[in-house]
């Protein structure tokens, strides 16, 4: 287990921030795919390119933390406590990589975290 979310659960430490920052992710499975599509699309399509890779589906720091409670793994976690206060407002940028997924005929295995995490419940 790695990740952010592993070391919010598994450190037993107050989390600096807000809960509702926008997290954006992508497996690790699936960035050595998108590099494997880049790899195969070629020079001619990739050389001089700058590829955005997110699973498009950014979650709150919160949002994070509550799928990761869902894999068994984590099922005897507490949640962690934040530091600043949730405004109610997700704070962030969000990825559109849709344009990333067209360019290398790819998309991400995993459609989201907690798609991945529930997966492993």
């Amino acid at each position: 287990q790695r990740g952010a979310h592993n070391y919010w659960l598994t450190s037993g430490k107050d989390i600096a921030g807000s809960p509702d920052g926008l997290v954006n992710q992508l497996h690790y499975d699936d960035a050595a795919g998108a590099c494997l599509a880049a790899i195969k699309a070629g020079p001619t399509k990739c050389t001089g390119k700058v590829f955005i890779l997110s699973d498009s589906n950014p979650l709150s720091r919160l949002q994070i933390c509550q799928s990761t409670l869902k894999a068994a793994v984590y099922k005897d976690f507490q949640m962690p406590t934040f530091t600043t206060a949730a405004t109610g407002e997700l704070v962030g940028k969000t990825y559109d990589c849709s344009e990333t997924y067209s360019q290398l005929n790819w998309k991400p295995k995993y459609e989201s975290f907690d798609a991945f995490m529930s997966a492993n419940a």
